[in-house]
């Protein structure tokens, strides 16, 4: 089964082998739809042979599918600039229930995030910030974890992905730096 799986005509090292072995086999238990498409992907990302350009391609792929995930489904229901379902936060003495810009507002700084802008989004791309979902959210059910996610499940190791999921508000060049260290 594995290695008839396989659409490209090279020969792939073990670890790349066992990365797309699970990941398909993730997908099946999961029931995802699109098994192929998805798998193609897969097959693009191992055709990068250098470490650094495979995780900053992988990274990029994950920034551009949480993007969509996020604006599609309109997860934050921002409305001008305003998020609607922001968890409950004391304010100068004061429930607030909405909050300008979302979670792009750090409250222990009390400013917007310096690479937010109004009102396109994000000038950066940060896993660790597209990652995060707000208690609101996590009780609604809508929480996502690299772990979770087929693409990141198997390519990166638990101090990848607990490093990338923790460092918010910094660029790409930052967080592959690390990502690297930690691989």
């Amino acid at each position: 089964m594995a290695v008839m799986d396989l659409k490209v005509n090279k020969i792939r090292s073990r670890k790349d082998q066992s990365i797309y072995n699970k990941t398909k086999r993730y997908l099946e238990k999961m029931n995802e739809a699109g098994i192929e498409e998805k798998m193609k992907v897969i097959d693009q990302i191992l055709e990068k042979e250098d470490g650094e350009e495979r995780y900053s391609y992988l990274y990029d792929i994950l920034c551009d599918y949480l993007d969509q995930e996020f604006r599609d489904k309109n997860i934050c229901g921002f409305s001008n600039n305003i998020c609607k379902k922001r968890c409950h936060m004391i304010e100068n003495g004061k429930k607030k229930d909405t909050y300008d810009n979302g979670c792009c507002y750090s409250y222990l700084h009390k400013r917007d995030c310096e690479h937010l802008n109004v009102p396109y989004g994000c000038k950066i791309k940060n896993l660790g910030c597209k990652t995060f979902t707000c208690s609101y959210l996590k009780k609604q059910g809508i929480d996502y974890r690299l772990n979770r996610i087929y693409l990141s499940r198997y390519f990166f190791n638990s101090r990848q992905k607990f490093y990338i999921e923790n460092i918010f508000f910094v660029d790409k060049d930052v967080i592959m730096e690390g990502i690297m260290k930690r691989r």
